[in-house]
Order: C-alpha cells, then sequence, then structure tokens
C-alpha cells in the first residue's frame, strides 16, 4: 500500500530530492568529497587534452606525408613533360627540314615568314673603297633602315635560289642605300645546317667581290683539291677519314645577331685565309653577282631585339640618295662655263687677256677615282 502511494507521488519526491540535493550542495561545497571530484575532473580534462593532442600530430603528419606524395607524383609528371619539350626543337626542325626538301622536290613555291617589296636598282657602286647599291623604293613604301635585301641567282649546282645582298642603311621618300656584303663596314654571323661550323663574315677581305670569315675552328681542314670548275663553287664534296673538308659548302645566315632571317644563302668557301691566333679564316664568294644586279627583294622585317626599343626619330636620313656617283663633275663645269661665257655668233671662243686664277673648288670624289 505504501509503495503504491510513493508510486503515485514520484514526480514530486523526485522534485524535492532534486532541491534537497543542491541546497546540500552549496552548503557543502567545501567538502572533500566535492573537492575530490572536481579535482578528478580537472585531472580527466588534461588527460582528454594531451590524447588529442597526440592524435591531431598523428592526424597533422599523415595529412603531411599524403601531400608530399601528391607533390612527387607531379614532379614527375612535369619532368617528363619536360623531357618531351627537350625534344620538341629537335623534332621541329627536322621536320622543317623535310618539309622544305619535299617542297624542293615537288617544285612548291617556298613559303615566306615575313612581307616582301620587289625594288629595281638605280646603281650598284663597286669601284670605291666604300660599296652601296641605290634602289628605287624607299621610305614611302614602307623601306626602314636594317632590312635585309636578297636577289634571286644560282647556287653551285646551278639552282635557282634567293640568296642574300644586303642590308639598308638610309632611305629617303622615294630610294633606300644597300650596304652590300661585300662592303668594308659590313659584319655578320653564318652558319652551315648540318655542321657546328660559325663563323663572323666581313666585308672587309681586301678582295673586290668576295668577303672574309674570321674565327673558323682550327680543326676544320680546308684543302683547295675539292674545289671544283663550276664558277660559283665546287661540283662535289669529299669527304676524308680525319674530318669534313668545307671547301664548296654553302655559308648561311645565322640569325643571332636579328637583322637578317635564318637560312638565307649567302656564298661559298672558296680558299683559306691567314691564321689569327688560333682560329683560321676563308674567303667567302657570294652568291650574287652585284656587277649584273638589275632587282632585288627587300624583306620588310625590322630587327628582332631593337623592334621595341628602336627610336623612330633616329633613323638614318640622307639628303642625296646617289651620293654624287651619278653626276659627272666635268659636265657640271662646263655647263656652268657656257652659262656664264656664251659663244659668240660667229662660234668662236672670245679671247680674254685676264690670267687664269687656279681653281678654288674642292675635287669630288669621282675627280679623286
Amino acid at each position: 500500500m505504501l509503495w503504491f502511494q510513493l508510486s503515485r507521488s514520484k514526480e514530486t519526491l523526485s522534485l524535492l530530492f532534486c532541491i534537497l540535493f543542491s541546497v546540500f550542495s552549496l552548503t557543502f561545497r567545501s567538502n572533500v568529497i566535492v573537492r575530490g571530484i572536481a579535482s578528478f575532473q580537472r585531472v580527466g580534462d588534461v588527460v582528454s587534452g594531451s590524447i588529442d593532442s597526440f592524435g591531431g600530430f598523428f592526424k597533422g603528419a599523415y595529412n603531411k606525408l599524403e601531400s608530399f606524395e601528391t607533390i612527387r607524383k607531379e614532379r614527375d609528371s612535369c619532368v617528363a613533360v619536360m623531357e618531351d619539350y627537350k625534344l620538341l626543337p629537335q623534332d621541329l626542325e627536322k621536320a622543317n627540314r623535310e618539309n622544305d626538301f619535299l617542297r624542293k622536290e615537288l617544285r612548291f613555291q617556298s613559303r615566306q615568314k615575313y612581307a616582301s617589296l620587289k625594288a629595281e636598282v638605280l646603281s650598284v657602286r663597286l669601284n670605291s673603297i666604300y660599296r652601296t647599291i641605290i634602289i628605287d623604293k624607299g621610305s614611302d613604301s614602307g623601306i626602314k633602315p636594317y632590312m635585309p635585301v636578297t636577289a634571286r641567282t644560282v647556287d653551285q649546282k646551278g639552282a635557282i635560289i634567293e640568296a642574300l645582298v644586303g642590308k639598308v642603311i638610309a632611305v629617303t621618300g622615294g630610294s633606300a642605300v644597300v650596304q652590300p656584303l661585300i662592303n668594308s663596314n659590313f659584319n655578320m654571323g653564318v652558319s652551315m645546317p648540318d655542321t657546328n661550323l660559325w663563323a663572323n663574315l666581313s666585308g672587309n677581305s681586301g678582295r673586290g667581290t668576295e668577303a672574309l670569315l674570321n674565327y673558323i675552328d682550327s680543326g676544320i681542314i680546308i684543302d683547295p683539291r675539292v674545289f671544283g670548275e663550276y664558277p660559283m663553287g665546287p661540283s662535289e664534296m669529299i669527304q676524308y677519314t680525319e674530318s669534313l673538308s668545307k671547301i664548296g659548302k654553302s655559308v648561311y645566315t645565322s640569325g643571332g645577331g636579328g637583322v637578317f632571317p635564318t637560312g638565307i644563302p649567302v656564298g661559298i668557301i672558296t680558299e683559306e685565309g691567314q691564321r689569327n691566333g688560333s682560329f683560321k679564316s676563308a674567303y667567302l664568294k657570294p652568291f650574287i653577282r652585284f656587277e649584273m644586279l638589275e632587282s632585288v627583294t627587300v624583306i620588310l622585317k625590322l630587327p628582332e631585339k631593337w623592334l621595341e626599343t628602336w627610336p623612330e626619330g633616329q633613323n638614318i636620313t640622307i639628303e642625296n640618295p646617289y651620293f654624287g656617283e651619278l653626276n659627272f663633275p666635268g659636265e657640271d663645269r662646263s655647263k656652268e662655263n657656257q652659262t656664264k661665257n656664251p659663244l659668240p655668233p660667229n662660234g668662236n671662243q672670245p679671247q680674254t687677256n685676264a690670267p687664269k686664277s687656279p681653281s678654288t673648288s674642292v675635287p669630288s670624289e669621282e675627280d679623286l677615282q
């Protein structure tokens, strides 16, 4: 019966128990039991934090190892791609050579990387120290200084090629001055395909129609026995056991200076020159016959390394593009004399007793020649 009555008022008894326990705890909060329970709770918190920190250390180490493994895989893939890219230029060069060979075999027109402009040769000045060529196109046609100039000719095998003439050095509106590669101030880098031969070409060779190659490796054999009877060079090559002779080899522009495109034919090595220390030199016969030039092609290409920094206002300009080479001073003076002293109607020269004064005019370059 008692238990039945307690079960009926269990909610009231539970509430009463909680109130009494709370009052008891507040009253005896400094009790040893309470302090022990609190200390045990603090120790439990410290142990739990230590365990969490220890677990976090292992978790961080695992995450780092996983990230390192990912980085290693990415590095290996990048190294493989870099190895492929190292071989890509060689493959492209080989493909370009094969493509050019096939285009020549099929007689396709060669593709030009740069735009070009045809020009007629007005005069060729070869009988002086500073050799120049005058063409009938200038700045009005888009020609600027340092643009390469080529012309059609034949190589040592008789094939028609576009060979190097020189570069533009001065322009006016309707004309331009070309510096040929046999000019004493002309310099450029040249190379030979499929060889490791690099040299510096200078127009100051001491020979009128030839250029000079400097800084040729001393191990290169230059043997005149392989030079053939063809006017432009040898008809065939002879290969020696110790080295490949370079006589009769075609020389091309290297493109390293940024002025000339790579691979323009320049000429053929004809004979060995004087040694310069540990280097050899050789004479080069250009493919172009400058005395027979009638037309040229100007490649509309500015120097690659100077294109952004070359000041437009400092381009070379000239007032008289012909440098007086088309004027004949003797004829000019005779015309002036006829204007000042006209002949009488009878056609006889008037007689004067005045003494002749010495001429004070400065002789021109043509008079000195």
